[in-house]
């Protein structure tokens, strides 16, 4: 193994001086690492990564800055102190699961790796997910602050592994050896069935039942999560995924789901999301109950969805009302972490040959929706055509209420998307609220590294990979 990591490691050093020094070298090479590599590829690609070394390299902005950022990221310690069965006392706790903390060094130790050729950063990778999957036993079913967390942490456990996939695909590690919650049998295995074992018994199944009941940020990152921990199953079809649903949706009974399945239902869970077919069944004072303090007598009631008008009713009412038409010009977080946790999914879905996300848009008149809400009352209501569109919900922050945005390493992966698919002109101002280097949130990590170009640049589309299939 020495000997093995040895000559990777002197591979590595003679691939980063090539791209260096011998500009068409490093563009060969990194079209063959993109063509050869097994990584999936979740907000880049080993390709990719080595493409934007090589602008860095010849001090190109915004590349060079966001590197720079990124390496910096990456020399930080990782030590933290791991408890069996998990406590999150507040969204910060606990920090290694936290983005702007343990993710955060994780994600960027696995970026390092393909931007210096240093093995040693995948190693520390390999070994971080490694004490992670042992550690951690088990999330409690209980503690619906860890939902969240790990729905916001999760996406970057599973894109630091992918990035990774070419160095432990063949390595052996400790970890679980079973998929079903609450099994916690520990033992030797190759690194990444073990790894996938711990995100099918342990985040997938806890944060299921959130993504069948929230419509707010909550539901947006929960979503999200499942449909990576899903994709990330794409090579273990043969594995059961365990599915937990509200009472309210049925028998409450759990759905047993293939890779391919989790897959698609959590696609569909977002779009229904995004376009009012859902209903939240968390919280008390819901948008979907088409009353209360929670809507203005101002307005007409307006249930969960993303309005015509790029409005996040269950997002909304936390500093306003869901049925407002604009926002009121101050900094709205909520809405702001729904959308980075929309856009991740959209990112995934058109790295698997799905843009239905990015340019979703219904434009069916339905005048009387009539679903029942969490307290068992049947409710109708009016969906206008127009709704559920991701750029018009950043549009009504940016461009209708001159909002600030403080989500930039999410802002920066859908403008480089809707610059060339955009259909408003006031698109650029978007541009105007980028921060960077961007860093991580409660969403992405390092989207100016991962998405940002410099001015005129002619921009390519992702590389493809097809989804989980059964």
């Amino acid at each position: 193994m020495q000997r093995h990591t040895t000559m990777r490691s002197i591979i590595g050093l003679v691939l980063l001086i090539a791209a260096l020094f011998t500009p068409v070298f490093g563009a060969i090479h990194a079209q063959e690492n993109l063509t050869q590599s097994q990584a999936r590829g979740y907000l880049t690609t080993p390709g990719e990564l080595h493409s934007i070394q090589q602008k860095a390299a010849r001090g190109l902005e915004p590349y060079r800055s966001a590197v720079a950022n990124v390496l910096a990221w990456a020399d930080e310690q990782w030590n933290y102190d791991l408890e069996t069965e998990v406590s999150c006392p507040n969204a910060n706790k606990p920090q290694w699961i936290e983005n702007e903390h343990g993710v955060a060094i994780l994600y960027a130790k696995a970026l390092a790796y393909h931007l210096t050729g240093e093995i040693t950063y995948a190693d520390e990778v390999k070994t971080i997910l490694q004490t992670i999957m042992t550690e951690i036993a088990s999330i409690p079913l209980d503690a619906p602050q860890c939902e969240l967390n790990f729905a916001w942490g999760v996406p970057e456990l599973v894109a630091a592994a992918d990035l990774i996939e070419d160095y432990w695909y063949d390595q052996t590690c400790t970890g679980p050896l079973e998929t079903g919650y609450g099994d916690n049998a520990i033992g030797e295995g190759n690194c990444k069935d073990l790894f996938q074992n711990w995100l099918v018994k342990n985040p997938y199944f806890v944060i299921s039942l959130t993504a069948e009941e929230a419509q707010s940020n909550w539901g947006a990152a929960a979503t999200n999560t499942l449909a990576y921990i899903a994709d990330y199953l794409w090579d273990r079809p043969e594995v059961t995924l365990i599915h937990r649903t509200e009472t309210r949706l049925g028998d409450g009974e759990p759905l047993a789901f293939t890779p391919a399945e989790a897959y698609n239902h959590a696609n569909q869970l977002a779009l229904d999301r995004m376009n009012g077919y859902r209903v939240e069944y968390r919280s008390s004072s819901s948008c979907d109950e088409l009353g209360g303090k929670q809507q203005s007598d101002a307005f007409p009631p307006v249930k969960s969805q993303i309005t015509p008008a790029g409005i996040i009713p269950e997002d909304a009412r936390r500093d306003e009302s869901c049925n407002v038409p604009a926002y009121n010009g101050k900094y709205q977080n909520y809405p702001q972490v729904h959308v980075g946790n929309n856009v991740q999914q959209c990112e995934l879905m058109l790295r698997r040959g799905d843009t239905s996300c990015y340019n979703n848009i219904d434009l069916s008149d339905i005048a009387a929706f009539t679903f029942t809400d969490r307290d068992g009352e049947t409710q109708t209501t009016h969906l206008y055509p127009g709704r559920g569109s991701l750029e018009q919900a950043i549009n009504a922050i940016i461009v209708a209420s001159r909002t600030e945005w403080r989500h930039d390493a999410a802002l920066e992966v859908a403008y480089r998307y809707y610059y060339t698919h955009h259909t408003q002109d006031d698109f650029l101002l978007w541009f105007q609220e980028l921060n960077r280097p961007a860093q991580c949130d409660q969403d992405i990590c390092f989207g100016t590294l991962t998405h940002g170009f410099a001015p005129g640049e002619a921009l390519a589309a992702p590389p493809v990979v097809p989804p989980p299939s059964d």
